[in-house]
Parts: structure tokens; sequence; C-alpha cells
């Protein structure tokens, strides 16, 4: 999933759209992931309903329970509750204004993909929960500067991994000479093998997580 250009918002997730894209040949070429088991959404493609059904529809129906490894990748705004509590990612129609009426809880996301009962989930999230966004001259929500909202940690269920691009009060960046999100970039590069820290020509979450963070 991937949106940089937003129904209810002006603030742009600069390239997150190109992060999805290539992110697609990556699940191919690295993964191993067939073609016809790639769901892409993209900017309006990718609103409130659509990612819902793809996840409660089309995953559920894709899913062998207890023998599919299932990747996500989200590219786009996030945005956390003013407690910090609700950790949300935002799609194409969602309204940084009406947030928990219109926005998608990660908890939420994260308990139906399980619900499919694969074997293991890998999460790429190139968004933040902080209220920034990508472009530093923007803020999401315009009563932001020079205020923060902290997201609050959270558990995940004990067969995911998620690789996030920033902390809870840390806002992702774009790279503007690779036109990619900063940690979108430097995790496919690290897939492509940067990451192989023992060249035993095979990448493990933890290899992957140091070669992003030292990045």
């Amino acid at each position: 999933m991937g949106v940089s250009n937003y129904e209810n918002t002006k603030a742009k997730a600069l390239y997150a759209d190109n992060d999805a894209l290539v992110f697609k040949d990556y699940a191919t070429e690295k993964l191993g992931i067939s073609k016809n088991r790639i769901k892409i959404l993209l900017n309006d493609g990718a609103d409130e309903r659509d990612i819902l059904l793809s996840v409660q529809e089309w995953l559920r129906r894709s899913a062998k329970p207890n023998k599919s490894d299932i990747y996500v990748f989200f590219a786009g705004h996030g945005l956390a509750t003013d407690d910090g509590k609700g950790m949300y990612l935002l799609p194409y129609d969602g309204d940084p204004d009406y947030l928990e009426d219109s926005a998608i809880q990660r908890k939420e996301l994260f308990a139906d993909i399980q619900a499919t009962k694969p074997r293991s989930v890998t999460v790429f999230l190139d968004t933040c929960y902080s209220g920034g966004t990508r472009n530093e001259e923007e803020t999401l929500v315009a009563s932001l500067r020079p205020i923060i909202i902290t997201a609050k940690q959270q558990s995940i269920p004990s067969n995911f991994t998620v690789l996030s691009a920033a902390k809870g009060n840390q806002t992702s960046q774009s790279l503007e000479e690779a036109k990619h999100g900063l940690f979108s970039y430097y995790m496919m590069l690290g897939m492509e093998g940067g990451a192989d820290a023992n060249n035993d020509n095979k990448i493990t979450a933890r290899e992957l997580h140091s070669f992003v963070l030292d990045k």
C-alpha cells in the first residue's frame, strides 16, 4: 500500500506510491512471491474500504492456515490519538481531524491479519505517528507546530515482525535524490544484499533492522 496524495489533507507523503510500486518488484524478485499473490493499492485505490476488503476478504481467501508467510508494506501517513494510545494508518480517504472514524487502527489491522492464522507475518511501515510528514515544511495536523504527539509502544502478536521507519515521537523522512522514503530506500537496498552482514546469502530480520538503523 502506498498513498502519496490524500483526499482530506493537502500534506503529501512524498514518493509513498513509488515506494509501494518498487516494493512489489522486490516482493517478487527477493521474497519469491508470485505476482498473482501480490495485492497492490495506490493512492485513491487505497481508501479505507479497499484496504479492509483486501485484508478481510482477499487475504483470507489467499492465505493457508499455519502455512502462509504474509508480508505487508505500507507507505503513507500515520497518526496517533491525542493520548498516544491509538496508532492509525491513514488511508486515501482518511481525515486527520476525524482519525478514529476514518483511519485504520494498526492494532485492528494486525488482528485481521492474525485471523487468517498465518505461519508468520512481516510488516514494513514507512510512516510515523507524530503528526509530521515526509516534507519537513508540512505537518499533518495544523496545530502540531511545535507540539508533537508521542505514540505509546504497543504489543504485537508473537509471530509478527514489524520494521518501522520511526519511533512514536519521530517523523519519517523522504530521500529526495532517490525519490523514495528514507526507510523504504535503505530497507530495499538491504534486501538487495547490503544487509547480509555475515555473507551467508541469507538476510534475517535482525540483519535488515541493523542495516536500516545504521543508515
